[in-house]
């Protein structure tokens, strides 16, 4: 079945990240995703095994519900804890960026932690990530058939790149630094015929600032702050800002905006070693008019564990107590 191009679809949309993007969509390179705070492995790997417990997650972005062809994006992470303070960790993921292009990934890391005190500690984590794109223009319909970059029928490219990563962790709170696409790696499609050898399409270096506060207002109650700022080289600043309030540990609900594109709501819920999480993002910019509407829902388990950098510096109550960003 041929898709329709006017007045949207696949390549529509691909025009439309390329408008909301001010460049040439450069902020899609990398898959986005709200529920940071639940799982902030998947924006920094110096996460990877700082926790007492092996977290499991499962994730599915459906951005742009209702729009034909929006991005959807599934994830499966994890990370432990091995001997002499040293994690690990995995990202398995598949993004289908609006119908005619797709990328699906890898990225293994490991990660080093010291202890700064009884209650501090900073950790450096890099991973190594290998990512296939594919762009296949069978399905489109254009308005300029003799346009040369279209001309390439199924295109696949394997292209392999590094993510760093560093945390300061504290009993009650945690900041740190990622650079994912550390290398710059070119992901090897083509704009043209002419263009194999091009340096364009190359993978453009992220930073990403992360950092959040625990505010104990009671024994039940508990109100952490946060925020991340995304930056690149070729894309202005972006600032996700939230507020989550915590109940006894088990359940949270948070609220929160993404500057320039969408105010963001979620609600999560732990029971036993389950927990889930579910971020509802209401968009607010340019790209209202193609879906006003994101959903997100993550599915995790916590396998227990003993080691972690926490349990070395804290008592078994302490360790069960602290909420931090990695928590």
């Amino acid at each position: 079945m041929r898709a329709r191009i006017h007045p949207f679809g696949s390549w529509g949309l691909l025009l439309g990240l390329t408008c909301l993007a001010g460049s040439v969509a450069w902020g899609q390179q990398l898959f986005r995703y709200t529920q940071y705070m639940a799982n902030p492995f998947l924006s920094n790997p110096a996460v990877a095994g700082t926790l007492p417990y092996s977290p499991v997650s499962l994730s599915f972005r459906n951005q742009w519900a209702g729009f034909q062809d929006g991005p959807r994006t599934q994830v499966l992470s994890g990370h432990t804890a091995l001997p002499n303070r040293i994690g690990v960790g995995g990202v398995f993921y598949s993004d289908n960026t609006g119908g005619a292009i797709r990328q699906t990934g890898v990225e293994f890391s490991g990660s080093y932690t010291v202890d700064l005190n009884n209650f501090d500690a900073v950790s450096f984590g890099l991973g190594l990530m290998a990512n296939q794109w594919s762009f296949d223009n069978a399905g489109l319909e254009v308005w300029d058939v003799e346009d040369p970059s279209l001309n390439m029928g199924m295109e696949k490219s394997l292209s392999v790149d590094a993510h760093f990563g560093a945390l300061v962790s504290g009993q009650n709170y945690s900041f740190g630094l990622a650079v994912p696409q550390l290398i710059q790696a070119r992901t090897g499609l083509s704009t043209s015929p002419q263009s194999i050898s091009s340096e364009e399409n190359q993978r453009v270096r992220h930073y990403r600032f992360m950092g959040s506060y625990r505010y104990d207002i009671n024994r039940q109650w508990q109100l952490e702050p946060g925020a991340l700022v995304r930056v690149t080289e070729r894309t202005p600043a972006q600032l996700d800002l939230y507020a989550r309030v915590r109940y006894e540990g088990m359940v949270w609900a948070m609220a929160g905006f993404r500057t320039g594109e969408s105010v963001l709501f979620g609600a999560g819920a732990e029971v036993a070693n389950f927990g889930f999480a579910y971020s509802y993002d209401l968009s607010a910019g340019a790209v209202r008019y193609l879906s006003p509407h994101s959903h997100e829902i993550t599915v995790s388990y916590r396998i227990p564990g003993r080691r972690g950098f926490s349990q070395r510096s804290l008592t078994d109550r302490k360790m069960l107590e602290r909420r931090r960003i990695v928590n």
